[in-house]
Parts: C-alpha cells; sequence; structure tokens
C-alpha cells in the first residue's frame, strides 16, 4: 500500500466492489481523487498526503483517550493507548454526572494492540470498569501520572430497545395520500387519528408512516418526502386545522375554514395532489392561525409554546427570528405526540413508526445550516444494477466521514433524536449508510463513483443509545445489496431488518420458503417503489411504463412475459389447489397476506394501498417529471376501507395470535 492507498483507506474512499453481476470492479486512482477533492483533502505533494497519513494514524496512539470512548454498558471497559512503560500505573475515572468516581487497575487490563513511533511502543489496553453503567452520553475525565485528559463516555448498550414479544400486524401508508371532509387534499394529523382508531379496532399494532420531513413552502412541486429540505422538522401541510378549531383561541377562523374547504372541494376529488393550490391555501389559514395565536392565546398556550422553543433552541435555530415557523413546528409536535399516545391508549403494541429519510435536498435548510459537515460536488446515490447499468444519483449531498464527527457527531445524534420522539419504532431508509454510501462523483466531465466508508461503530453506538433514551425500537432498511457486516452488526444489535415478498427468490428465480425468512425483521409484500398488488398482477404497472414512453414496445413485452413467469411462481408458492391464472385478484391477495403473516417475521406491515384496492403507484423509481410522483390520492375514506375488509383484517389478527 503506497502513501496515497493509504490516505484513501485511512479517510474511508473505498478501493473496489462487487458488481451485480459478481465481477469485482476496482476504483481508478482519478475516481478515488476526485472523493478526497470532496472532502477538500490536499494530496498534489507527498509531503501533505504523509502529513495527513500521520494524523490520521500516528498520532491517535500518542493520545491517552479519543475525544470519545465507547464503552458497553454491561461489560464495561475504557479504552487507553500509553507507551509501554506507564503500564503499571492506575488510572483515575471521573464520570461526575453519573456520580463515578473509580481507580481502574492495569493488573486486569486487556492488551488489544500496539504501535512503534520513532523507536516507541505504544499499547492499547482495555481497563475494566468495576461498575454497570446507565446508557447515554457524560462527560468524563481520566488522571493518569498527574495528567487529565476528558473524553465524552458513550455507555452503550447490547442491543437496541426490542419490540414485543408477540408478532404483530400492521399498515403502512403515504399520510398525504388520505382524504376526508375537513383536510385540505392531503392527509393531516386528524386523519392519522382516524386511521389509528381504525386500525386498533382492527387488531393492527403499528402504523408505519412516510417521512414527516419538513419540504419547501415556497416550491409545493417539490412533493417527495425522501428529498426534504430539513429531517429534523415537521411539514407544516400534516397540521389538522380542524384540530386547531376547536381550541377557542382560534375560534374565529371557522369561516375562513369553511371558505377554503370550499375552495379545494373540486381539487379534493382529483386523483393527483394539486400541491400549488392545496399548500397555497392551507398555508393561508396556518398563517391565520399565528395571527390568532399571538392576540388571542392564553397564557397556558404562550408558556407551553415558549417551553418548546427554548427545548428545541438548536433545531429551531435554521429558522433565525421566524416565530411563525416556530409556532408551526410547535403545532405540529403537539398534533403528533397527540397521535401516539392514542395510538397507545387504544392498546397497540408499537403505535407509530417514523421513516427517517437517507439524505436531505442540496439547497434545503439542513444543508445550508450545517454545510461545513458536507463534502462538496459529490452526491448520494446507487451502484450500477440491473435496471440502471450507469448507476443512480439521487441528488442529495453526502456528508464528509470525518467531518460528521465534529462536536462528538452531535449533528448526528440530534437527528436520530428527532426522528424517535413521539414515535414507537424508528425506520432508518437505506440503513447501510451508517456503513457505506456511493458517492456520484465527476471525473473527467463523466459521471462515475465510489463506496466511501463512514464510522459504523460510532452511527451505531448512537442509533442504540438513542433507541434506549427514547424507548423506541428500530428497523433498517436493508433491501438491495448490504455488506455481510453491516447484516451481522445490525442483528446482534436488535435492529430489525426489512423484507420484500417480491425480492425474496433463490438463485433459480423461485420465491423463498416462508420459513426461510428471518424472524427478526419487517416483512411486506409491497412498498412506496413497488407497484399496489392488483397493478403489479395485472402488469399495469408495465403498461404505465409504455404510456409514459418509459420502454419500448419489446421492453413492455418481455416484460410481460417475466411477469408471467413471476405469477406462476407465486402461485406455486401458496400452493393452493384452488387458485390459478384466473382466479379473483382479491382472492388472490387474501391468501397472499395470509400466508405470509404466518411466516416467522415478528412484524407485517400491509400496505393502505393495497387494502384500499389501488392500482396507480404513488412513485415510480427513475422518474421525476415523467410521472406525477407523491401525488396519487386514496379516494375511498379511511371507514370505508376498513368496513371493506374487516372479514381479512380479522383472519390476519387471528392468524398472527395463533403463530406467536
Amino acid at each position: 500500500m503506497n502513501a496515497f492507498e493509504q490516505l484513501c483507506y485511512l479517510y474511508g474512499i473505498g478501493s473496489e466492489f462487487t458488481k451485480y453481476t459478481g465481477e469485482t470492479v476496482k476504483f481508478s486512482p482519478s475516481v478515488r481523487e476526485a472523493a478526497l477533492k470532496a472532502c477538500e483533502i490536499d494530496f498534489h505533494s507527498n509531503e501533505s498526503i504523509d502529513a495527513l497519513n500521520y494524523k490520521l494514524d500516528v498520532s491517535p496512539w500518542h493520545s491517552l483517550l479519543p475525544s470519545i470512548s465507547l464503552v458497553e454498558q454491561f461489560d464495561p471497559h475504557l479504552t487507553v493507548k500509553v507507551i509501554d512503560n506507564q503500564a503499571c500505573a492506575t488510572v483515575h475515572l471521573e464520570v461526575p454526572e453519573i456520580d463515578l468516581s473509580v481507580e481502574l487497575s492495569f493488573e486486569k487490563a486487556i492488551f488489544t494492540g500496539d504501535y512503534i513511533d520513532d523507536g516507541t511502543r505504544f499499547i492499547e489496553l482495555k481497563l475494566p470498569i468495576p461498575k454497570h453503567l446507565p446508557v447515554g452520553y457524560f462527560a468524563a475525565k481520566v488522571i493518569l501520572d498527574k495528567k487529565v485528559c476528558s473524553t465524552e463516555l458513550w455507555v452503550t448498550p447490547k442491543k437496541a430497545v426490542s419490540f414485543n414479544a408477540q408478532k404483530q400486524l400492521g399498515v403502512s401508508v403515504q399520510l398525504y395520500t388520505l382524504t376526508s371532509p375537513e383536510n385540505y387534499g392531503f392527509g393531516d394529523f386528524s386523519d392519522l387519528q382516524q386511521l389509528i382508531s381504525n386500525s386498533a379496532n382492527s387488531g393492527i399494532d403499528f402504523i408505519l408512516l412516510n417521512p414527516l420531513h419538513l419540504l419547501f413552502e415556497e416550491q409545493p412541486h417539490r412533493a417527495s418526502p425522501y428529498s426534504p429540505s430539513h429531517r429534523g422538522l415537521i411539514n407544516p401541510l400534516y397540521i389538522s386545522i380542524a384540530e386547531c378549531l376547536t381550541n377557542s383561541a382560534f375560534a374565529q377562523l371557522e369561516d375562513e375554514h369553511n371558505s377554503a374547504l370550499a375552495i379545494l372541494k373540486a381539487e379534493k376529488q382529483a386523483q393527483y395532489i394539486d400541491y400549488e393550490l392545496v399548500a397555497e391555501t392551507k398555508y393561508k389559514l396556518l398563517k391565520s392561525l399565528y395571527r390568532q395565536f399571538k392576540q388571542n392565546a392564553c397564557l397556558k398556550s404562550q408558556r407551553n409554546f415558549r417551553r418548546f422553543c427554548q427545548t428545541k433552541s438548536n433545531l429551531l435555530s435554521v429558522f433565525a427570528d421566524d416565530e411563525r415557523a416556530k409556532f408551526w413546528q410547535w403545532l405540529a409536535h403537539v398534533q403528533l405526540s397527540q397521535c401516539q399516545k392514542l395510538c397507545l391508549s387504544l392498546g397497540m403494541k408499537t403505535g407509530l413508526i417514523n421513516d427517517l429519510a437517507v439524505g436531505c435536498a442540496k439547497d434545503g435548510l439542513e444543508f445550508i445550516t450545517n454545510q461545513s459537515i458536507f463534502a462538496k460536488q459529490a452526491e448520494i446515490g446507487a451502484p450500477p444494477d440491473p435496471w440502471a447499468e450507469s448507476g443512480q444519483n439521487w441528488g442529495l449531498p453526502v456528508i464528509d466521514p470525518k467531518k460528521m464527527a465534529d462536536n462528538n457527531f452531535a449533528y448526528f445524534k440530534q437527528l436520530i433524536k428527532e426522528n424517535m420522539q413521539y414515535f414507537g419504532a424508528l425506520r432508518i431508509d437505506h440503513v447501510m449508510s451508517i456503513r457505506r454510501l456511493w458517492w456520484c462523483l465527476t471525473v473527467d466531465d463523466e459521471q462515475s463513483g465510489c463506496y466511501v466508508y463512514y464510522p459504523f461503530d460510532h452511527l451505531l453506538a448512537i442509533l442504540k443509545i438513542e433507541s434506549h433514551l427514547n424507548n423506541t425500537g428500530l428497523v433498517g432498511e436493508d433491501l438491495g445489496v448490504v455488506p455481510p457486516e453491516v447484516t451481522e452488526a445490525l442483528a446482534l444489535s436488535g435492529i430489525y431488518g426489512n423484507t420484500l415478498f417480491y425480492f425474496e427468490k433463490n438463485h433459480m428465480g423461485e420465491f423463498k420458503h416462508g420459513n426461510d425468512y428471518r424472524e427478526n425483521c419487517m416483512l411486506m409484500l409491497s412498498n412506496h417503489d413497488v407497484p399496489p398488488f392488483i397493478s403489479w398482477w395485472y402488469a399495469q404497472d408495465v403498461d404505465l411504463k409504455l404510456s409514459l414512453s418509459l420502454c419500448t414496445e419489446l421492453e413492455a413485452s418481455k416484460l410481460k412475459s417475466q411477469r408471467q413467469i413471476d405469477k406462476q411462481r407465486v402461485l406455486n408458492w401458496l400452493n393452493k389447489s384452488h387458485l390459478n391464472l384466473e382466479s379473483d385478484v382479491n382472492e388472490l391477495f387474501n391468501e397472499l397476506v395470509k400466508t405470509l403473516i404466518q411466516t416467522p417475521p415478528k412484524l407485517f406491515s400491509l400496505n393502505f394501498d393495497d387494502l384500499a384496492k389501488q392500482t396507480l403507484p404513488i412513485n415510480m423509481p427513475g422518474t421525476n417529471m415523467e410521472y406525477q410522483n407523491w401525488r396519487r390520492r386514496i379516494l375511498t375514506p379511511i371507514d370505508e376501507v376498513f368496513s371493506s375488509q374487516q372479514s381479512l383484517l380479522n383472519d390476519l389478527t387471528e392468524l398472527r395470535k395463533s403463530n406467536d
């Protein structure tokens, strides 16, 4: 390994990857240089490379402690680096916040490595801490030979908070697709309460939501919840105006509310959301809410708002002096917290599950206010696959793996904490990102890319710590190519995976036997990137692609032929003699989900689109303007969906109980 290769290794710039074909592809020096350049690393002279390598590889051995010390909760050891002949004294550890003051002896130390620099041998030792510690982050200091060193002690549990031991049935829903008489053409927190009530009455244990992240008030057409302005903030469009009007402070807005509903009456009956009209109309009411609050709010409400602003001061600083935007965040937090309280009061085991997008928009508030930790001229994407031979560029900025450690990972801690509040569990989109991300780079005016690796142990520790501090379970979306070390570490950490029926095939292309599914995962028939079942069965998604000129007639014909094969494979998998290719699609769906819920996975989620018998997709991956992504409504009222599917839901509830 030469000096340049060592620098790439130390900075996490990958050297090769295994392509979907099984071929090992090495990243060219020019691609790796582009990744270093994106991190603003000076690699143009041997001196600068040597200096960086020394800083990253050798300098840590000259420090007794790193800035962060990872400590296991029930087997706590403090890792120190000392000169060989220093390992004969005791170390004094003080952690004032938890009243810990203890002597750590070198006699019981575990040797874990050494390094020789300029003739001096340094050794790394793990010193046992004779006490179980509470989970959390704690300022600590260590004294050795009268020298005082500081570190942040991360006391990490072995596993994340566990889900209820019993199997759970849930629904996944894109909240904004829900319709009701009182909403503004965009599903809101009152609709969520209605969904919760119906779900609980039907024996459902959890509701998986789309990301509720803040989008773009001035650009409402940017509707993707997976390309948000800020992942730590909530989209105000989810605020229920009707719920607000139950507060006497806003009673004067009743007429304005009714006028707004009249304006939106025709729009609410359309298949696709007109975000420009919906946002314009609703933001007018939201602005009126703020004015009325300033004039009429009681002292208790004013105190609660001020307390919220103080508690969230760091997060809300992105709004500077915009008190109105902070007020909207407060309303959203109040209503969302009420939703989770309703879940638990009605006996749901987990309640709401949040979804954390993998990144933020490069012109959004999250990026603008945290630019110092983002790399330059690099974007998140995916490597080549059978559907995109040149790879995918998702257009989201990437975080520099070294700079994200600034302030002891304060940015990532806050991001996870904010997305766990008010939720029974958190789904992490593209969970592989805590280990590695595909960076899209421009090399010689051509698009290229490589994997860049992240501080996996630290990010995984944060997930587990925050899981316990917030009493929140974790689900990692691990579809696609996942490094084996990630799969193993997530399983050992009690983080559930995500299994999609359509993707679970063996090397022959047949659907895997249900008994081969892993237990600790969330099983789904479909998600937001896969067409609803009816559409899939009739290959309507292929017809839609053809109508949008996303494939040729020949390609569509091949896709339909493959779909026929897969349909027969589904029938083979079900092994029900009374079912065939001509069977009623609703009967097929019912048999499929009733079979799936009897497989090992602890969590099984129904797509609400399937319960509502939708035929149009909510999203078509790989498209932008060609299709109205993230806009398709469910025009059937929530109550009607549940009443039409009550028999199926009763069967699923009984099957879930009998298969515990």
